[in-house]
């Protein structure tokens, strides 16, 4: 016995022939067992690393067997994944080998037009040499009367960088010699710089929306026969996020108003010298307000703590929606807040254990394609939050009992430790908060519109790779929530930074409400619009 009790601790792949022969019947069936739970527990990692690897990159699951290539089959024909995300709510559940119609080719738009803003250059055609406007008939001139446009084409000016010299201009009397001189409104600059604001807000832009890095756009200024230090660059943001700090104060307390707070967050390398290889992680936050309040706000922790949410979130304690992050849970405990687990969140969970059990998550998939199908014909059909209300209470509390029934007998039979095991226990785990959005009709089934705004964050950080300090982090947060809100409403994030940064450099006491996004928009639009030009005007017979 004590011979066999040691045998238990060792791995089978570590004993020999002449161990395992020695071992009784019901040891080696253990082992068995806890072999196979091994092997199952591996294959599918593998499968999930592969898919991670080599899937579309979406969270519909149109192609479940792509996965067969790495094992020499072909891919089945059955189009289930389809079916599920064209299920309709009134359809009736159909098979797990249901087949969806064919889609129809959508029709192209066509091309787009021209837009009449953009600065036109007219080109004409001239005489061949040696002939003249004089009449061959009758010798009279010729004269213009209509001009018609043959072809339209866009055309691109290479992007320029000039300076700017205020002169003062000294004026003398010649009958008694005084003098007069006439100053330049001179603006106000960054401290200690030479950038205006237009520079300042071209260079927050490519970072922070086209994800340049300082040293690309030290490349690029570089083509223009310009020499500027990526770390002279740095400094300019740095004094501009200063200046635009108290902004952005300003839509924080207005978004603290907001009936519905979407929240992500995302990791980041930062540059730190007591690290090991310099480097340690950080955490970007996302904020989005609701329609009321339509702010994107950014934030940067140290690390990813429930202090920066509670910190940042102080006193709210309305709706807040985003994955079943502990600290988010703990924070709507401590404030009264309502958390709203995210139903997109719960579907990835199946999504990644499909391959190890198809037929058991297309059944899953198939319910919860049914609730997304129900919000999305709310959104279509234009319905108010009463109306929202009203139809999820009626269509979609059914097919959430259909969906804890089915789970409740799952988590009997599932392994824990396997991808489909967690999934069924993340959603049971969070099945009261992942119901909340039940309470109001302005709450979304899912949280992918504050997602989408990390995605500035996970595709900049490809091209920045990391932040320089915790401060160039509070920094970059401040001009990222600009530009972020910006693209929101619609606004040229270049030119708002360049005329919000010439006002507040000029006064840091202006009035803030008028500078927001959307009131700027609405209030700088017309004004600010370029000439359009077009033919000139004909020249009269």
């Amino acid at each position: 016995m004590a011979k066999a009790k040691k045998t238990k601790s060792k791995s089978a792949f570590s004993m020999s022939r002449d161990d395992i022969e020695s071992l009784d019947h019901e040891t080696l069936v253990g082992m068995v067992v806890r072999m196979g739970e091994q092997i199952s527990q591996l294959s599918e990692i593998l499968q999930t690393l592969v898919r991670e690897k080599h899937a579309p990159k979406t969270e519909r699951f149109e192609h479940p067997d792509q996965l067969r290539i790495f094992e020499g089959e072909q891919p089945a024909t059955d189009t289930t994944a389809e079916a599920v995300s064209e299920l309709k709510p009134d359809d009736a559940s159909p098979s797990v080998g249901a087949v969806s119609p064919a889609k129809k080719k959508k029709p192209g738009h066509g091309r787009n037009p021209m837009p009449s803003h953009i600065e036109h250059e007219p080109i004409r055609g001239s005489l061949p040499c040696g002939d003249d406007l004089t009449c061959k008939h009758c010798s009279k001139l010729f004269v213009v009367i209509n001009e018609v446009i043959r072809n339209s084409r866009y055309e691109y000016k290479p992007a320029s960088v000039f300076i700017q010299d205020f002169i003062a201009t000294v004026f003398q009397c010649q009958g008694c010699g005084h003098t007069l001189t006439v100053e330049p409104d001179l603006p106000q600059t960054i401290e200690n710089g030479t950038a205006g604001p237009g520079l300042v807000a071209e260079i927050a832009t490519a970072r922070f929306e086209d994800h340049m890095p300082l040293h690309r756009q030290e490349q690029r200024f570089a083509r223009m026969g310009v020499s500027i230090a990526r770390s002279t660059m740095v400094g300019w943001l740095t004094n501009a996020a200063i200046h635009l700090k108290p902004l952005c104060d300003r839509m924080h307390e207005l978004l603290l108003l907001a009936k519905i707070i979407a929240t992500d967050d995302c990791p980041v390398k930062v540059q730190d010298r007591k690290k090991k290889n310099n480097v340690k992680i950080g955490r970007v936050w996302t904020y989005r307000g609701d329609d009321e309040h339509p702010f994107n706000l950014f934030d940067y922790t140290e690390g990813r703590g429930r202090t920066g949410p509670k910190t940042f979130l102080q006193g709210y304690n309305q709706y807040l929606q985003g994955d079943c992050f502990s600290g988010n849970l703990a924070l709507c405990t401590e404030t009264g807040a309502t958390f709203v687990a995210c139903w997109a969140h719960a579907r990835r969970y199946f999504i990644k254990a499909l391959p190890n059990n198809k037929v058991a998550c297309e059944e899953i998939l198939l319910l919860m394609a049914q609730l997304f199908e129900i919000d999305r014909t709310a959104r279509e059909l234009n319905l108010s939050t009463e109306e929202t209300t009203l139809m999820r209470q009626q269509e979609s509390v059914p097919i959430l009992v259909k969906i804890k029934t089915w789970l409740d007998e799952q988590s009997l039979v599932a392994l824990p430790k396997s991808s489909f095991g967690k999934a069924v226990h993340y959603n049971l785990n969070n099945w009261t908060e992942l119901n909340n959005y039940l309470l109001d009709g302005d709450l979304r089934l899912d949280n992918n519109l504050a997602e989408q705004e990390m995605k500035r964050i996970a595709i900049g950080k490809k091209n920045w790779y990391f932040i320089g300090s915790d401060n160039a982090g509070k920094h970059s947060a401040v001009l990222l929530s600009l530009i972020s809100t910006c693209k929101r409403h619609g606004v040229n994030a270049n030119d708002y930074l360049k005329d919000v940064l010439q006002i507040l450099t000029a006064d840091p006491q202006a009035d803030l409400d008028p500078l927001l996004p959307q009131n700027w928009k609405k209030n700088r639009q017309f004004s600010e619009m370029p000439t359009c030009h077009t033919a000139p005007e004909l020249a009269s017979a």
